[in-house]
């Protein structure tokens, strides 16, 4: 959604999260927009996403630093968005109504009433609608979201009640939404690199071994890991990080350069940052962005598997100060079960082991109920409208094992009897 919102394309990655059995994924994301003078409308942005093989001109593209005897791919895909719509509610009317549906064949967008007055009825405009039509399925964009898209209803009504909630949604996926994948915890766990993420972008700094920066990013760096700093000392009481300036240099253009190391400081003591634990880091890395939503409303933060790594204590004192004071969004996954005791129910939502309703709250919860132990009663007595766990035995545990050893073991032996005959 960011991505699509941003006007950027879909990543090729993505291709394979349409499920195997299924011919595309469609995804419905709704907003609240409240303004200053109280006015309140609701948005809705919908799409279609399936995948297609990449061409052999794509796939040499794609690999053209590559060595000549590589051997290419043949499996892999690339997205196609297709089947967008937007709607709203907004101040003078009734319900939500469609304003860009893009699923019709004969016609860039409808209804056509909406269209005419979006963008025009003019056939120079409708060719150039149906040119970037075609643009955004080609290269995996949104055609609603693409600079190219907004730039003609710009045109035509700056001031359309439309058209800038269209550049609002834009300018809050661009600057507002932050999403986190689990590829940064890889990074993390391997101790290959530390991104740091801010407002203004991914910051990759190199945890085992010095770096050069130009002064003026040197600068901003202090300034941002000092910010980062003042909130860690208190999650980690006596921890505190910075760039350690080792010695000037001279950049390849010839202005002047700091070589740095990335330091940690915990009791009056210093060392590499590469020392301190996995979750530690993880903090670090994202702390920035958690900031941001704490203090701002409209920010909205996503990551997933935040608790990777975080000790469970730290992991709730952070939880419980979001749910309390904070007043942006924050959305995250969780296999710990630490949430459950320092979160409302009404914030939390439980997969289930059905496909098709993955998503559920839990149902007849008290609020006097201990809501972890409420979960694993659940999974026992399966009183939900879904199933949130399939139970495993202990017994075929026990039995899968011992069969997995007897093997294993026979195995060896027939290995061990093989190299004697020789």
């Amino acid at each position: 959604m960011k991505d699509l919102m941003s006007g950027q394309p879909v990543a090729n990655s993505y291709a394979e999260c349409v499920a195997v059995d299924k011919d595309h994924a469609e995804l419905e994301f709704v907003f609240d927009l409240q303004y200053p003078d109280g006015i309140i409308r609701e948005a809705s942005y919908s799409f279609c996403m399936s995948s297609v093989n990449l061409t052999d001109e794509e796939l040499r593209e794609r690999y053209k630093n590559f060595p000549e005897e590589f051997d290419l791919p043949d499996d892999e895909k690339r997205a196609i968005i297709f089947n967008e719509k937007f709607s709203l509610l907004w101040e003078g009317a009734s319900k939500r109504q469609v304003i860009i549906d893009t699923s019709s064949k004969k016609a860039p967008f409808t209804p056509d009433t909406k269209r005419k007055e979006i963008a025009g009825g003019g056939s120079k405009t409708l060719v150039a609608l149906e040119v970037n039509k075609q643009l955004a399925k080609n290269s995996a964009k949104s055609f609603i979201f693409m600079k190219e898209t907004l730039d003609l209803f710009e045109e035509k009504d700056n001031k359309s009640v439309f058209f800038r909630v269209l550049a609002e949604l834009r300018f809050f996926a661009r600057f507002y939404l932050y999403v986190i994948d689990t590829k940064s915890s890889g990074l993390i766990r391997l101790n290959l690199a530390l991104p740091i993420y801010t407002r203004q972008g991914v910051i990759t700094l190199d945890s085992r071994r010095s770096m050069t920066y130009s002064l003026e990013t040197f600068e901003e760096l202090s300034d941002d890991l000092s910010s980062i700093s003042s909130v860690l000392s208190q999650l980690v009481p006596g921890l505190s990080i910075g760039l350690r300036k080792m010695s000037e240099t001279v950049a390849k253009d010839g202005s002047p350069a700091i070589v740095t190391m990335l330091m940690a400081y915990r009791d009056g003591k210093e060392l590499p940052l590469r020392e301190e634990s996995d979750g530690v880091r993880k903090i670090i890395s994202v702390l920035s962005l958690i900031i941001a939503a704490f203090n701002e409303e409209s920010v909205t933060v996503a990551i997933d598997e935040f608790d990777a790594g975080i000790f469970e204590y730290l992991l709730g004192e952070i939880l419980q100060a979001m749910e309390e004071s904070g007043k942006g969004q924050f959305i995250f996954t969780s296999h710990n079960l630490r949430p459950l005791e320092v979160i409302d129910k009404k914030f939390l939502y439980f997969t289930t082991a059905n496909p098709a309703n993955r998503y559920i709250r839990l149902k007849k919860i008290a609020a006097t109920n201990n809501l972890r132990d409420t979960y694993f009663r659940e999974i026992v007595l399966n009183e939900q409208d879904e199933i949130i766990y399939k139970r495993t035995k202990r017994f075929k545990i026990v039995a899968a094992l011992v069969q997995a050893g007897g093997r294993r073991n026979g195995q060896e032996a027939e290995t061990e009897d093989s190299f004697i005959l020789s």
